[in-house]
């Protein structure tokens, strides 16, 4: 089990990384520092080298930060006291309750089966670590550790800092390197014999100094690219509030469910062609035909492919028939409710509370969670959890409001028919009829 970034063996991409930042720092301070305007060379010099400091610095507090599991932690640390068997069985009792819920009584976690532990919701196992990182975020070749909630603060910080130092080496030696060629190409004796290129640094030529802060600047450019890249992804991240694990789970999602209706597309597609075929429906084949041509039709002949045409209706037509549906039954609902009333004409709601339909009190339940109190307003003794005796209470002051609700429509001289959650799993079916 890995404990940190340093600890052996190391990873080349990590090592890489250790010869890449001195080497940086060392070719600024002897071929962009010498050649630069006095007071800017000190001005630059302490920008890049205090970009460079930082990135170390959280680079080095991100990788001996150890991201392991709390519990996972916990556990090890109790393995290694070699308790007595009733400590381990306090342990496991201790273990269950502060694990399996959270404060707000919620399931917040989840079971390795390689660590053989219950550990937090949104911990994974690292197959490079050997041990779970709670918030898994990725597992970084470059730091040659994990990164997840009790580092990622400076692993983000550390791409910050170096992007800005290769921003800031970037812009100098680009600066350079344009105006020397400039007036190398305007005047080569002049630029050999006035500017501080002739002073012969290192004791060479200044189109020498010129090549190697050229070969620099193209690595420069590379990291710019890929640290710009990096830094705005996880900046998008932290926007969304996930990690780059969730992000490729979501993705890989997405792209599967593309490839699905993708497949579903092209088997309408080849139904609809052999049908167009035999009503002879010319144009209709041609455009079924063009819209599912590889790589060109799905772009430049979508909108005059009838299968896309047909999708967007359907799909605007199941969204009306929805949000028609649900108006319905919230209305149907509505007036069900209100129909419903106490005897002394009380307020009176109709809640459902996974068993069926009780009726309470518009002050709502004020005992237990699953009590049931009468009508009226003073709450009746508390229900337990048993259904039979829930079930005997609610029976009577249901089937009464239903034969005022009844006797109301009757009244009325209007007809009406709805259904009603059945009390211990029996469905009712209450008609009225008119009485015209």
């Amino acid at each position: 089990m890995r404990t940190n970034g340093f600890q052996r063996p190391f990873n080349p991409m990590q090592i890489g990384t250790w010869v890449l930042l001195p080497v940086l720092l060392l070719q600024f301070i002897l071929f962009a520092t010498p050649v630069l305007p006095f007071v800017a060379s000190i001005l630059c010099t302490i920008v890049v080298f205090a970009c460079g400091m930082a990135s170390a610095y959280f680079t080095y507090r991100c990788c001996t930060v150890d991201p392991m599991d709390e519990r996972l932690r916990r556990h090890l640390a109790r393995q290694q006291l070699n308790s007595t068997e009733q400590t381990k069985d306090d342990e496991d009792g201790d273990t269950d309750n502060d694990c399996r819920t959270s404060g707000s009584g919620e399931d917040s976690v989840k079971f390795c089966w390689v660590c053989s532990i219950h550990v937090h919701q949104s911990s994974m196992h690292c197959k490079f670590c050997d041990k779970c990182i709670k918030r898994f975020d990725h597992h970084c070749h470059w730091l040659n550790t994990c990164v997840g909630e009790a580092n990622y603060n400076n692993f983000f910080r550390a791409v910050g800092s170096t992007l800005s130092m290769e921003i800031a080496r970037g812009g100098v030696l680009a600066g350079l390197v344009i105006s020397f060629f400039v007036q190398y190409l305007s005047s080569p004796r002049e630029v050999n014999e006035t500017t501080r290129y002739d002073d012969n640094w290192l004791g060479v030529s200044g189109l020498v100094i010129a090549s190697v802060n050229v070969v620099f600047l193209v690595v420069d450019t590379a990291c710019i690219i890929m640290l710009m890249q990096l830094f705005a992804f996880h900046v998008r991240l932290r926007h969304e509030g996930i990690t780059t694990y969730a992000y490729i789970v979501r993705d890989g999602q997405r792209k599967q469910e593309r490839r699905r209706s993708k497949m579903e597309l092209e088997r309408k597609r080849i139904t609809a062609l052999e049908k167009a075929a035999t009503e002879g429906k010319l144009i209709r084949h041609w455009r079924l035909s063009a819209a599912g041509c590889p790589y060109v039709g799905e772009y430049i002949c979508r909108p005059c492919d009838p299968l896309q045409w047909e999708k967007e209706q359907n799909g605007s037509l199941e969204m009306q028939v929805q949000s028609c549906s649900e108006g319905e039954i919230d209305d149907e609902e509505n007036g069900i409710i209100e129909g419903i009333g106490a005897p002394c004409g009380e307020s009176v709601t109709v809640e459902q509370n996974g068993h069926g339909i009780h009726p309470t009190t518009g002050d709502g339940i004020n005992g237990e969670e699953n009590g049931v109190h009468s009508l009226g307003s003073e709450p009746c003794e508390t229900v337990g959890n048993d259904d039979q005796n829930r079930s005997d209470l609610s029976r009577p002051v249901l089937l009464a409001a239903i034969e005022d609700r009844r006797k109301m429509l009757q009244g009325s001289g209007r007809g009406d028919e709805f259904t009603s959650t059945a009390i211990n799993g029996e469905e009712q079916k209450i008609e009225f009829l008119s009485s015209s």
